[in-house]
């Protein structure tokens, strides 16, 4: 997707909203076009800061976000002054809708503008830092088109980046006091001052002349720590919302009216705004470039969802029974300090998660030249893959490529990994590090169905078949997954039967009454019928007595001779040695040896470890 083409769109549509909001003349009008505003301006956490991540290198973010988040404060300076002015001069009781008129068109000529900003590739920034502007950008132009990326995956990974996780639970509680109090600050200058609209306006922009301070002031620290000590960024982000929890009720409290409370009040925005600059740098430096429109997306939900409406709910309760001064601390001031608490605990794991962005980069930078240098690229190819299930890590740093046409075997004891390696591949499992390609292409965020659509079919040990389902319905029950084409089911069908005769003599037998043997052949055949690209097969032969063993071999010979890439999970090295092209044997998660299934004969120690397992 193009995002500056997307951008301007976006910003089009809240442009309009903006401008049709002046002509409304009921309520749900008013109410059908402000969400028109809204669903326009939502664009702008998640596309426009992965724009500036990707456009420009690491070294000047922090300037580039600091200039981005400057313009909601001059919005709220500005606008006030801007409305009001168009308002006065249009005059009578409907000047306000001129105000939204000429706001509308000042933001469509923006938005139009915005059409020819350029679409920076994603990642270009960060490899500008590594291998300079003119090769970044050679690099980016070779990438190949990669497969769309699934959301399940995608928050999967994101969530399983520590740093990212604290940040967002702890913007999100902080999100409590960033979406209520403007809200009931306002309420509070009308109830308690009794301002009206536009002093109230007025009144607001003072106080964001402030934020602007804050936050430029906030960018240059940030910059120099993250520089420094990048956790000590992340600390100063803790620091600005502990120190908004001290200085909002001291402003709220402190004696001498109304430009005491509203001076106070400016410079506890100040406090606030000093972090708000190293959250989004913290978020391009840890994410990987794939995913950094989601996990500013995800910065959006949480401080919204999370912060917004619960926030505003419950200070708006607290509000309604003891007035918007005391709401303002009783919900701010412990949602602050805990916002604090959770982002100052995630610096401890900061420098751990830039080392694997830094690490990706560099692995896809290396890549990139070793295929530009007239290297070849495999079938499918794992770099540095991280997996395990929740809190228990199975894999560690796996890498792996498999070759067009090879029948790589996949050894070692139970436990070791090999399924869990084969459930990656395959999309049941979201790796939490770690890059895998399929023809060059990254895949590492589609999931399962898009990867049997690319080629990447798996026969899961043991689970393959449906018992209650004769042979003919399993071969029909998985030939339809990319569309329904009865011609070419048909002429699957033939062709699966014709490899594999057995299953002819069986047609019409149910599969639960099939042996053993038999079910595997019937699973192979499944997976056939999706003409894959690459076959991952799950304890070929565990279980099964050597005859027919002997039988299934002869299938894989026979695909083999067919070209079809295979990686076998197999615990036995006599399987491995009759019909592998290489071997990797693999323990406690890692590979300890890749190469000619005959050279494992060469290494005792991992020789007899597949023998007689754990006992070796």
């Amino acid at each position: 997707v193009n995002r500056t083409r997307l951008t301007a769109l976006c910003a089009t549509v809240a442009a309009v909203g903006t401008a049709l909001t002046g002509a409304v003349q009921a309520v749900w009008q008013l109410a059908a076009v402000r969400l028109l505003t809204g669903a326009g301006q939502a664009s702008i956490l998640p596309i426009n800061n992965s724009l500036l991540a990707d456009g420009y290198p690491v070294r000047g973010r922090s300037a580039i976000f600091s200039v981005h988040n400057l313009m909601p404060s001059l919005g709220y300076v500005v606008g006030p002054i801007l409305a009001g002015t168009v308002a006065a001069v249009a005059g009578g009781p409907d000047g306000w809708r001129a105000a939204y008129a000429v706001l509308g068109a000042l933001s469509l000529v923006v938005a139009l503008a915005a059409l020819r900003l350029r679409e920076p590739a994603r990642g270009t920034g960060d490899l500008e830092d590594l291998v300079g502007s003119e090769e970044a950008a050679r690099l980016s132009a070779d990438r190949l088109v990669e497969p769309p990326i699934a959301f399940g995956p995608a928050v999967q990974r994101l969530l399983a980046i520590r740093t990212l996780l604290f940040l967002l639970v702890g913007v999100g509680v902080l999100g409590f006091s960033l979406v209520s109090v403007p809200t009931y600050f306002g309420l509070l200058l009308e109830r308690q001052y009794g301002l009206g609209a536009l002093e109230r306006g007025y009144a607001v922009a003072f106080t964001e002349l402030f934020a602007i301070v804050g936050t430029v002031v906030g960018g240059a620290v940030g910059a120099r720590l993250f520089r420094a000590s990048p956790p000590r960024a992340i600390v100063l982000v803790a620091a600005s919302s502990a120190a908004f929890a001290v200085a909002l009720p001291v402003a709220l409290y402190l004696p001498g009216g109304l430009p005491v409370l509203l001076v106070a009040f400016g410079l506890a925005k100040l406090l606030q705004s000093t972090g708000s600059v190293p959250v989004y740098v913290f978020v391009a430096a840890v994410v990987p470039t794939r995913l950094r429109s989601l996990g500013y997306a995800l910065l959006g939900i949480y401080i919204l969802l999370l912060g917004g409406l619960l926030g505003n709910v419950l200070t708006g309760l607290v509000s309604d029974a003891r007035g918007p001064r005391f709401a303002l601390v009783a919900v701010s001031v412990p949602a602050s300090c805990l916002a604090a608490a959770l982002t100052a605990y995630g610096a401890r794991f900061v420098r751990a998660d830039l080392s694997l962005t830094v690490e990706e980069v560099r692995e896809e930078q290396a890549e990139g030249e070793r295929v530009r240098a007239g290297g070849e690229i495999p079938v499918l190819q794992i770099r540095n893959l991280d997996a395990g299930y929740g809190s228990v890590q199975v894999l560690f740093g796996v890498d792996l490529d498999v070759h067009e046409g090879e029948v790589l075997a996949l050894l070692g004891t139970n436990g070791a990994g090999k399924s869990t390696l084969l459930r990656t591949i395959s999309g049941l499992l979201t790796p939490s590090r770690g890059v895998i390609r399929l023809d060059g292409r990254t895949m590492t965020f589609s999931d399962a169905t898009t990867r049997v659509g690319l080629g990447v079919v798996q026969v899961p040990g043991g689970k393959a078949i449906f018992p209650s389902l004769t042979v003919a319905e399993n071969l029909l029950a998985g030939a339809h997954v990319d569309g329904w084409d009865r011609a070419r089911t048909t002429r699957r069908v033939d062709d699966v039967v014709e490899l594999l005769p057995r299953l002819a003599e069986r047609f019409d037998q149910r599969a639960g009454s099939l042996s053993g043997g038999e079910q595997q052949m019937l699973a192979i055949g499944k997976a056939l019928l999706l003409e894959p690209r690459v076959l991952l097969i799950d304890e070929l032969s565990l279980g099964l007595a050597p005859v027919v063993v002997q039988d299934l071999l002869a299938v894989v010979d026979r695909l083999k001779a067919r070209g079809v890439t295979m990686v076998l999970v197999e615990q036995s090295l006599n399987v491995a040695l009759a019909v592998a092209d290489r071997a990797v044997f693999m323990e406690k998660g890692e590979v300890r040896f890749t190469g000619p299934a005959a050279e494992l004969l060469e290494r005792p120690d991992l020789a007899r470890a597949v023998f007689l397992g754990h006992d070796a």
